[in-house]
């Protein structure tokens, strides 16, 4: 265990001595997300920690996310338990035609405006359990007025062991001041697939990375003590798929889409190379574009907004697109304004792998594992869909939860007790 971990026990450890008969009966939940940690990683790379945790609790056999399968779109229904029509993250910028612009990341990551529903630190600070969010999705939002007990502006730079070192500092607080539910993000699986593809060396390093600075925490918590009391939930936001030069669907020379408001793309950073596109325009521009792309490229669907799959549950009344093109898992989508001609994908930047696709695609399943006092243990679950992870959490920390889209009835069977 890294020196630093054992100072923080060291100089805290006298509270919880105060308040360690308390502290026993006193249950907490760690989430901790891995952005694009695929529901078959821990069969394909070794990950000691995350396999010993789903084989003393609960794995799901996939997690469905949200569509489209996207980071915010799916951090933020696992923390609202909202599907995106009822949310609003429609996409990772998404559109809002009330408000006339898109989402931006630097001015709007704590403008309630673009945020719905109440995530499950909202729901646990209202009935008296502090929180702690170490970055997700939302987390830096007041939703009337109130916000995790403690919670830091992302930084994607921030190193790992660090945000290791300052959860188990909050852990080691008397218990009044120890949050009861904490979050923790991950982004280095993620980064490394879409640049170096599924099951490369860097993805295979980037798990086993993340997999050891979990191993601390459990160490971090055994030393403190808290470790039988304390339910650790693994979730990720999507899965990943490889691309290929092979799989490539020029735009350019069906449609012009420049009519269209196209937030997704960043026409700053060059043409686009997309899994979809999320169009907003008027109807007759959205009429002559499905028309002339519905049986343009057998690859590809375009989707008008009002005849979506029903499973998908995006259709935001303010902020779901006019038109949807998207594309088969593995495809990519290209569009320019230039008319110029696609690169081949192994020489874009991010473009080795990625994810966006239909949520129903065994590669976009994401990982669900969960162990602790409030699960049972060495089972396999089926599959469910991401907006469940919020009834989970309300039952292990034993609060009432709010008005959502989840239904435990649904996902029951792998607590250890029935829930509220």
């Amino acid at each position: 265990m890294h020196a630093a971990y054992k100072t923080i026990i060291i100089l805290l450890s006298f509270a919880l001595v105060q308040s360690s008969a308390q502290a026993e009966e006193t249950p907490i939940t760690i989430m901790i997300g891995i952005d694009g940690l695929r529901a078959d990683a821990i069969d394909r790379v070794p990950a000691p920690s995350l396999t010993a945790l789903a084989e003393r609790g609960v794995r799901s056999k996939g997690m469905i996310p949200a569509m489209p399968t996207k980071t915010f779109v799916n951090f933020y229904s696992l923390a609202t338990g909202l599907h995106p029509k009822h949310h609003g993250f429609t996409s990772n910028y998404p559109y809002d035609r009330k408000l006339g612009r898109a989402f931006d990341r630097k001015r709007d990551s704590q403008n309630p405006a673009w945020w719905g529903g109440e995530p499950i630190w909202i729901t646990a600070e209202k009935q008296g359990v502090k929180t702690a969010t170490y970055f997700w999705v939302g987390s830096e939002v007041p939703v009337r007025g109130i916000r995790p007990t403690y919670w830091k502006p992302f930084q994607q730079d921030k190193d790992y062991g660090e945000r290791v070192e300052e959860l188990l500092s909050w852990l080691a607080l008397p218990e009044a001041e120890r949050p009861g539910l904490i979050t923790l993000y991950f982004s280095a699986v993620d980064t490394a697939a879409h640049s170096y593809g599924v099951d490369s060396s860097e993805e295979r390093k980037a798990i086993i990375k993340v997999d050891g600075h979990i191993d601390d925490l459990i160490e971090g918590l055994k030393e403190l003590g808290l470790f039988d009391q304390t339910n650790i939930i693994i979730v990720s936001d999507h899965g990943m798929t490889n691309l290929s030069d092979e799989r490539m669907i020029n735009l350019d020379k069906f449609i012009d889409l420049s009519a269209f408001t196209i937030p997704d793309w960043n026409k700053k950073n060059g043409p686009s190379y997309a899994p979809f596109l999320n169009l907003y325009g008027h109807k007759k521009d959205t009429d002559e574009v499905h028309n002339r792309l519905k049986e343009a490229h057998p690859n590809m669907q375009v989707l008008k907004r009002g005849d979506f799959p029903s499973n998908y549950h995006f259709d935001h009344p303010d902020r779901g697109p006019d038109l949807m093109i998207l594309a088969d898992t593995g495809w990519t989508l290209y569009a320019s304004e230039d008319g110029s001609e696609p690169t081949l994908v192994a020489r874009i930047p991010w473009s080795t792998a990625t994810h966006g696709y239909d949520n129903q695609h065994k590669d976009m399943h994401a990982t669900f594992i969960a162990a602790g006092p409030s699960f049972k243990t060495g089972l396999t679950t089926d599959h469910f869909d991401n907006i469940e992870v919020y009834g989970i959490l309300a039952c292990t920390l034993g609060i009432t939860p709010s008005k959502t889209d989840e239904n435990i009835k649904n996902v029951g069977n792998i607590m250890s007790s029935d829930c509220k």
